[in-house]
């Protein structure tokens, strides 16, 4: 079966999708519960690809720890106060 670049497109875009709302499902269950469920990093872990380390326990726990670490940092950032007038110190032109 070949692929062209309209369907890699439409594919990789639904596997986006997919992860940014398992993202945020994982960021508010952080924020609701104070830990992520086994399920939800599973979900994140298989969107990536085949389990490999984190087939053993030990190693699912630190993923899943290190998980809750960058959906608290996501959490913070997202909650920092910023001014509407604030201007961006980097703006980004094509050239």
């Amino acid at each position: 079966m070949t692929i062209d670049r309209r369907q890699f497109t439409k594919i990789a875009g639904a596997g986006a999708a997919a992860m940014a709302v398992t993202w945020q499902q994982a960021c508010t269950q952080l924020s609701e519960t104070g830990q992520i469920s086994d399920a939800t990093v599973r979900t994140l872990l298989d969107a990536q690809g085949s389990r490999g380390i984190y087939d053993n326990p030990d190693e699912f726990d630190r993923l899943r720890r290190a998980v809750e670490n960058s959906a608290r940092i996501s959490n913070v950032l997202r909650a920092f106060p910023l001014s509407p007038d604030e201007q961006p110190l980097t703006v980004f032109r094509r050239g």
